[in-house]
């Protein structure tokens, strides 16, 4: 009881058959174009992310190099004060004679400087902390 099947060989059919086919190959061109601009936009938003995360890599190392500038140029701020206060003294002619006599024992006229023993043991500690 089998019966082979057979086409009817008319316009109708070979017709629908085309239409049929031209519809797979249209089916076959788009899903061509979506994989080949679906696999774009994904290299695009790959590299987009890579992008991101160097930049934000970037960012933490400039902050940590910011950081340590900041801290740097408040140090120099510090030191530039105390250099002023320093330089102010030093034009301050109380604080030189108050210097010369502590550390050389200098006297203004009449005088008299008495050095006791107490004296030679600190002069020793300011030597021993100058030289380390």
């Amino acid at each position: 009881m089998s019966k082979k099947v057979e086409n009817i060989g008319n316009t109708y059919t070979s017709a629908e058959n085309k239409k049929k086919q031209r519809q797979q190959m249209r089916k076959k061109v788009v899903r061509r174009r979506v994989m080949v601009f679906g696999g774009l936009l994904l290299a695009i938003i790959i590299v987009l992310i890579v992008m991101i995360f160097a930049q934000k890599d970037q960012n933490d190392q400039n902050a940590v190099e910011r950081q340590q500038k900041e801290e740097k140029y408040q140090k120099q701020q510090d030191e530039e004060l105390a250099l002023k206060e320093q330089l102010n003294n030093l034009n301050d002619e109380n604080y030189i004679e108050k210097i010369a006599r502590d550390e050389y024992y200098l006297s203004n006229d009449g005088e008299v400087i008495f050095k006791l023993p107490d004296d030679k043991s600190q002069a020793e500690r300011k030597s021993s902390k100058e030289d380390h």
